[in-house]
């Protein structure tokens, strides 16, 4: 309960059951018995394993005076189970609003660390600076650290929103009425919100933004204008009011005496080792067998410490035959370091079926941020059968599914598009697999009069 709290902000809410909270903090009645039974059971032990067992009780009792000091309720008699229940759920949802937890990693090695900094500026009233940037290259974790800490922190403000993947959305139609429409509806709890324009949003979010006091989050703001259009907020947003924007673009930070900087560094190797042991074995360090722990030493050489590349590595590797990690690493070996989505691509091609490779293709290209079970609808007609090949993209970290609606990581997306080809071309669009700019399909129908396409 305590590790996803410390983590990833899961908001605990514990309920005493004929109990009072005092009984964890002070081990009364039946804790203190059954803590009394296992400090007996030690004293049969030797040195060594007596200690072990003190080291953990100690640190159960910890986890429950933590536990004690979290809660809010205690049902006490029967007949007022229902009232207590209910009050309860109003007062959870009054504290949460209609804000929702984000999904984070499964493995949250190195997290805590790199978000401790972060975590003190979000408190501190007195900060000169209301924006943070959280910069450093694709798949180093900026966003996973940006979710953390808005799941940390959200329900301490008026209002707050997480705007994902700006780079991407702001490029669709209507793209940017569309993150002002959701960023609108975010800060004001989920109340509708209707935007003909983009200058009539730019009202609305000014006069939303200056009457409370704030959380704003802008994952992945990589052109220049939406910089600018961040630095101009700072002078009306109200006191207090924080502001985060994750980006790959150093360049956009030049105002640095307008930001407070935060550099996400990578993991180092024991971090690494740790990352793709999990994904890889399930656990924290690589299996006694010695091939098995001189292979992972290997692939955490040539991923350069970027958990992306941990995780999707670890999981197409998962299970797999020494012959198969050798054959990885090798062509980890091939790429430089700083070519992230070549590294990726190995993932790619450890997908043995033909159909989950033409699935994660078509997600890339036409299916991110879209309802699961639409898109199985869809690869069902195609014969792909949608709902297997999208679990097995998920096992290998290729995909997430969140709430029902699938989502990609942007490099992952990236490449997707890369394999399809070919390279941007508006004069040859159809050379390519699948076409996802409305503009090239209309290109293409145009060009090539498919008058009977599908």
């Amino acid at each position: 309960m305590l590790e996803p709290r410390r983590s990833v902000g899961h908001m605990i809410v514990p309920v005493f059951y004929h109990v009072e909270p005092s009984d964890l903090r002070w081990l009364e009645g039946t804790f203190g018995d059954s803590f009394a039974k296992h400090e007996a059971r030690l004293k049969s032990k030797s040195d060594e394993e007596k200690e072990e067992g003190m080291v953990r009780i100690r640190s159960w009792r910890k986890a429950l005076e933590e536990v004690a000091d979290l809660s809010a309720h205690v049902l006490g008699n029967d007949e007022y189970e229902s009232h207590f229940i209910q009050k309860v759920i109003k007062d959870i949802g009054n504290k949460l609003g209609r804000r929702t937890i984000l999904s984070v990693c499964r493995y949250p090695i190195g997290l805590n660390s790199r978000i401790k900094r972060i975590n003190l500026w979000l408190q501190d009233k007195s900060s000169k600076a209301s924006i943070m940037a959280i910069y450093g290259m694709g798949g180093i974790g900026k966003t996973t650290i940006a979710k953390t800490v808005y799941n940390q922190n959200f329900h301490k403000f008026d209002g707050s929103s997480f705007l994902a993947n700006m780079r991407e959305t702001s490029k669709q139609q209507n793209g940017l009425v569309g993150l002002q429409r959701k960023h609108l509806s975010n800060i004001l709890k989920g109340s509708e919100v209707k935007i003909s324009n983009v200058h009539e949003g730019n009202k609305m979010i000014k006069e939303a933004l200056s009457s409370r006091r704030v959380l704003l989050v802008l994952d992945d703001v990589d052109l220049v204008d939406q910089s600018a259009a961040v630095l101009a907020m700072q002078y009306w947003i109200k006191q207090g009011s924080k502001i985060i924007i994750t980006s790959r673009n150093e360049q956009l930070l030049d105002a640095r005496e307008l930001y407070e900087i935060h550099r996400v560094t990578e993991l180092n190797y024991d971090e690494s080792l740790q990352l793709l042991s999990q994904h890889a074995f399930g656990q924290y360090h690589p299996l006694a067998l010695e091939a098995c722990k001189e292979h992972s030493e290997r692939v955490v050489k040539y991923c350069g410490g970027l958990p992306l590349v941990l995780e999707v590595l670890g999981s197409s590797l998962s299970k797999r035959s020494a012959d198969i990690w050798e054959d990885a690493i090798k062509k980890l070996e091939a790429v430089s370091d700083c070519q992230i989505i070549e590294k990726l691509k190995i993932s790619f091609d450890l997908l043995g079926d033909d159909c989950d490779r033409k699935i994660f293709l078509d997600i890339a290209c036409l299916f991110v941020g879209k309802n699961k079970d639409f898109i199985i609808t869809v690869l069902d007609a195609s014969e792909l059968h949608g709902k297997v090949g999208i679990d097995n993209l998920i096992k290998r970290c290729l995909l997430t599914d969140w709430c029902n609606v699938l989502g990609m990581h942007p490099l992952l997306q990236e490449m997707g598009r890369e394999i399809v080809g070919p390279p941007e071309s508006p004069t040859d669009p159809w050379k390519g697999s699948r076409l996802w700019r409305h503009e090239d399909a209309l290109n293409v129908l145009r060009e090539k009069k498919w008058n009977k396409s599908h």
